[in-house]
């Protein structure tokens, strides 16, 4: 997919992206995932939003409480969300109470641990780690009632299929209706003046690198410091590339007859297909979480395996040579965008929010704007560009079973803090509302005006955006979701501990600047994994002796 430099910018963007993914157009997103299943963007000059008068009257019988993060377009679409809802429902009162990124985890996590007295209802429940145990409400109580906002059950409202379900438990507390992408970003007018095409291959790439870097260009704008590993483009890629090597491992993870997660409607019609990018999607194979630990603790799932290797020794291939050299390291997420937006460097990897930016970041451009990165620095020497994508170039070589997917996730997070029933079933008829065609629709339209931006299409059923912005994800293509369950578990170490993390941007580094060989990358990768897996295990509540009779539902004693 290509966006002009000579193409009318006109669009004032909207996101339905829930939590801190709600950006304004002229920012840098940095994307933060934490065990493959969320990903957050960020707002950190987000204050907190007053309840407007509409919505504290104190004669309601009921009040919803929406306590998401804030960030551009949010305030504006759920006020108008709440309006209409409330205009239906004269007896509730939905009261907007907006929050700060910044501490946001703990200010949540606080929340649940004093759900006897907080007024708090809608939160992003991605943060709250573990302090929701119990504590939220499970959505698949209500998944299959009928809905008043549309014509059928609230399930066949929204994708359901790419929500995260707990597979422990089968519960769902987070509602998820924005589709996000990881994808490459390209400056056409550096491919055509070279003379190369988009590559569908990892050996491709190397080809494509080498004849931009002999044009005098940098190939690749990466950031490599410790966030990118960590939360970002390194770190994506790690998972991306992972599951290229794991995509068999299903077979050991699903669940089997007499399991306590066995879903006779989808696991009795389960065959593995790795040509299918969807075939282990949750509404097609039940994974169970402790066959998954079973095998990394018995070395069936290997950290160490051949075809990690060669992920790793492909990416040596590549970075930091045609990143910048040693520079790579040094260069974060902004360093990354300016090179790309100066024209220095020809490709880079970004989320689906990257198309509707550089749009924006044109018009600007073009109307003699500055144009800043997320910490408000102004870049310099910015060149308009035509911008194209292309997704996820495969891997080939030992260990390799599947075609590249990518990072294509449901974003949102909105959970509940669970109270008495009725409250409850107030706080769900909410957001079957929000999550229909007309209430979500009336947020887009909202947050339109106020200057958000997408990150991919809506994941709510019959959804659609203004023509510029349909326009802008008309050619991207869904090539499947890597990250989720288990088969990236152990791509960058295991688990949410910093040391896990640290470790492996550590030995990672090592090897990406020739201190290390592959074998001894793949040795301190396995250690990091086995060091940390029985904390990794208490995460999830599984004890090694529930390894012991998989079959059983995990207590965690």
């Amino acid at each position: 997919m290509k966006w002009s430099k000579s193409k009318a910018l006109s669009l004032s963007l909207v996101s339905a992206m829930l939590i801190s993914s709600v950006v304004g157009c002229g920012g840098n997103v940095q994307e933060s995932v934490s065990d493959g299943t969320d990903v957050a963007q960020g707002a950190s000059d987000a204050t907190t939003i007053e309840p407007t008068e509409t919505a504290t009257a104190d004669s309601a019988e009921t009040t919803i409480t929406v306590s998401i993060q804030t960030g551009t377009g949010v305030e504006e679409g759920w006020q108008a969300v709440a309006d209409a809802y409330m205009e239906m429902h004269p007896d509730v009162k939905v009261v907007l109470d907006l929050k700060a990124s910044d501490g946001y985890d703990q200010w949540v996590q606080n929340v649940f641990a004093s759900t006897d007295t907080t007024s708090v209802d809608i939160v992003n429940i991605n943060l709250a780690g573990d302090a929701k145990t119990g504590k939220s409400i499970n959505y698949n109580d209500y998944i299959d009632n009928d809905s008043p906002y549309s014509d059928g059950t609230w399930k066949e409202q929204f994708e359901y299929g790419k929500q995260v379900i707990n597979m422990a438990d089968n519960t769902f507390d987070a509602l998820s209706l924005d589709s996000v992408q990881v994808l490459w970003l390209y400056n056409q007018d550096i491919f055509d003046e070279v003379g190369v095409s988009v590559p569908t291959t990892w050996d491709e790439l190397i080809d494509v690198c080498q004849k931009i870097q002999d044009a005098g260009y940098q190939p690749i704008a990466m950031p490599g410091d410790y966030d990118s590993f960590y939360s970002g483009t390194m770190g994506w890629l790690a998972q991306i590339y992972a599951d290229q090597t794991t995509r068999s491992m299903i077979e050991v993870f699903k669940a089997q007859p007499g399991d306590y997660c066995y879903d006779p409607d989808i696991d009795d019609y389960f065959v593995y297909d790795p040509t299918d990018c969807f075939n282990d999607d949750s509404d097609k194979v039940t994974q169970n979480p402790v066959r998954a630990f079973a095998a990394i603790k018995d070395g069936t799932y290997a950290a160490d395996s051949v075809g990690m290797k060669t992920v790793w020794q492909n990416f040596a291939k590549v970075l930091p040579g045609y990143a910048g050299g040693d520079a790579m390291f040094g260069t974060d997420a902004d360093g990354a965008k300016t090179l790309f937006y100066q024209g220095k460097a020809a490709m880079m990897v970004n989320g689906g929010w990257g198309i509707t930016m550089f749009m924006n970041d044109m018009k600007a451009l073009e109307a003699g704007e500055e144009v800043k990165d997320s910490a408000g620095n102004v870049i310099n020497d910015m060149q308009a560009f035509t911008l194209g994508t292309f997704n996820m170039p495969s891997m080939e070589g030992e260990g390799i079973e599947a075609k590249a997917r990518t990072i294509e996730v449901a974003n949102g997070f909105l959970g509940c803090v669970s109270k008495d029933q009725a409250h409850n079933d107030q706080v769900v008829d909410f957001l079957m509302f929000y999550s229909s065609v007309e209430g979500m629709s009336i947020y887009i339209n909202n947050a339109i005006a106020a200057g958000a931006c997408p990150s991919g299409a809506s994941l709510v059923y019959g959804v659609e955006y203004p023509e510029e912005i349909q326009n802008a994800f008309s050619g991207l293509t869904f090539i499947g979701n890597a990250q989720k369950g288990f088969n990236n578990t152990l791509a960058r170490g295991i688990g949410e501990s910093a040391e896990t993390f640290r470790n492996f941007y550590d030995y990672s580094y090592k090897y990406l600047t020739g201190t290390i060989t592959i074998d001894e990358w793949a040795s301190e990768h396995k250690t990091n994994v086995m060091d940390n897996l029985e904390n990794a295990m208490a995460e999830k509540g599984i004890s090694d002796k529930d390894l012991e009779n998989p079959a059983n539902e995990p207590t965690g004693e």
